[in-house]
């Protein structure tokens, strides 16, 4: 009896164990890093607009976002962005989205654009890009209605 009760026992123990396993959320998955070679562009609203004759394909409406602030926190290794963190550097939007990050050095750097009221994170890399480098007014940091902010860069010439 002694033994059936001790396996019992034991069979629960392990079951909660592995329930509790299971219920766990999963381990965060490895940021991707935007590579800039200077952390700088325009932020942008973007808005995506069905075609009336297309439903399925869209047309963008991009708006400045001006007076936004945008804080650069520097992002040391295995760490959760940001608020425990010294900024960097900060900047403000001036009337046509545009931003320029001046003092900062190479290396990893959680932007953070604070839109009305509500943040938006992005992780960027400051290094050495191995093609040209676009310059400030060819990279558009855009935030969408879902709250996607993504950084996309402009062919030279457009």
């Amino acid at each position: 009896m002694f033994s059936i009760r001790a396996a019992l026992v034991f069979i629960l123990i392990f079951v909660s164990m592995l329930l509790a396993a299971l219920a766990s959320p999963a381990q965060p998955q490895v940021e991707e890093w935007e590579l800039v070679a200077k952390l700088c562009g325009r932020l942008q609203h973007i808005e995506r607009i069905p075609d009336k004759k297309k439903p399925i394909e869209f047309s963008e409406k991009k708006s400045p976002i001006a007076n936004a602030k945008l804080i650069a926190y520097q992002a040391p290794p295995n760490a959760v962005c940001c608020s425990k963190f010294l900024a960097a550097g900060e900047t403000t939007t001036n009337k046509n989205g545009a931003f320029e990050f001046k003092e900062l050095a190479k290396g990893y750097y959680w932007l953070v654009a604070r839109v009305d009221e509500r943040d938006y994170r992005m992780s960027v890399r400051i290094g050495q890009l191995k093609d040209r480098q676009p310059v400030c007014s060819e990279m558009s940091f855009e935030i969408d209605a879902a709250g996607e902010f993504t950084l996309h860069f402009r062919a030279p010439g457009r």
